[in-house]
């Protein structure tokens, strides 16, 4: 398939949504309400990159799904995830890999990470601001002119803003921010990082009923990725398995009791 032709008058030039626009690639606006949402997405920063961590379950007043990829790659070290309307920001995902291709492809240059942050805006308001199908996406990603991972969130009206630390989104943000907020430290190892992710998802998903644990008897586990200057990696279902196993053990040992430090 070639390229779309434009005449002088209609050419949308370099703006990746007025070319989506144009050519129909985002959806229309709606009015009816979207009934399903998907939650919960942790990001963090550590000393070799950041690391996501996100529920597979989207929930409606039942759980509609249990298996909800909420994290993507946007790119090889740019990784993109949604809270929100389930079926607009699986769509958005979308978006945001072809809009930076689209940029690439239109300057012959590849965008920094900020400005990858900064180029999704548009796209937030946009959804946001003509339709009730709310999304809300969380960008992180590996910083190879600084040389360091760095987090992104989002208000509802698309404003971005950079997290010195981590950021949360979806229900169960009260519940794994509590976690994120007792156990994280500057440069802490991958590892380290990885561990602290999963233990806040645990945390959200023992409290918020729309939120998805680990689901050991289906073998269902929430999402572990890390982007470092090897780029984005998502872990295996066994490796994500072993995670959680170890954070579940710990917590039956304690009958479920909480204690005096973070587990």
């Amino acid at each position: 398939m070639g390229l779309p032709l434009f005449d002088a008058v209609s050419d949308p030039g370099p703006s990746f949504v007025a070319y989506a626009e144009s050519a129909r690639l985002t959806p229309l606006p709606v009015t009816a309400p979207d009934a399903v949402h998907a939650t919960t997405v942790v990001a963090l920063k550590c000393e070799s990159g950041v690391v996501m961590v996100g529920d597979r379950q989207a929930t409606s007043s039942y759980i509609a799904s249990r298996d909800v990829r909420k994290i993507e790659a946007a790119d090889r070290f740019t990784a993109v995830s949604i809270s929100g309307s389930a079926a607009r920001g699986m769509e958005f995902i979308r978006l945001a890999q072809l809009s930076f291709e689209h940029y690439e492809k239109m300057s012959d240059a590849s965008l920094s990470l900020e400005g990858k942050a900064n180029y999704l805006s548009p796209l937030i308001q946009r959804n946001n601001l003509t339709t009730p199908l709310v999304v809300l996406p969380l960008l992180a990603g590996w910083d190879s002119a600084h040389r360091v991972g760095r987090v992104f969130e989002y208000d509802g009206a698309g404003g971005c803003y950079e997290r010195q630390d981590f950021a949360v989104i979806g229900s169960g943000t009260p519940f794994a921010e509590g976690a994120l907020r007792l156990g994280f430290r500057p440069q802490m190892s991958l590892d380290e990082a990885v561990e602290l992710g999963a233990l806040a998802i645990y945390e959200a998903g023992d409290n918020d009923p729309s939120t998805g644990g680990p689901d050991f008897v289906r073998g269902i586990y929430p999402m572990i990725v890390t982007v470092t200057e090897d780029g984005y990696r998502e872990f295996e279902t066994p490796a994500c398995a072993d995670v959680f196993q170890r954070i579940h053990d710990r917590r039956r040992e304690s009958g479920g009791v909480a204690g005096g430090t973070l587990r």
